[in-house]
């Protein structure tokens, strides 16, 4: 019992000092004007429900895009000239339409 104990103390202690880790991810870029009508076009009519940005940013450089019928949806990241998806998919489900207080 008393190994367990020890062991379990053990695996806490360098689980709550694990490190946190990054990845590199392979996105989609093209100018903004061309991401924009490809979404909002025939193959996925998305529209924008959400704009964010960067802390130091004047101006919104996140896009949520979504299809209320079908519930696909997009992130992109973008500028005036360059935009790139972040992630796609499928099942958007938004669970409150009350704004952030």
């Amino acid at each position: 019992m008393k190994d367990i104990l020890i062991f379990l103390t053990s695996f806490v202690a360098v689980t709550a000092l694990a490190q946190p880790s990054t990845t590199k991810k392979e996105v989609y870029c093209d100018k903004t004007e061309t991401i924009i009508s490809i979404l909002k076009g025939d193959d996925y009519q998305e529209t924008p429900i959400w704009f964010g940005k960067e802390k130091d940013s004047k101006a919104p450089n996140y896009a949520l895009f979504v299809n209320q019928k079908t519930k696909s949806w997009t992130i992109i990241q973008f500028n005036k000239d360059t935009a790139c998806v972040l992630g796609a998919g499928e099942g958007a489900n938004l669970p409150s339409s009350k704004p952030y207080t």
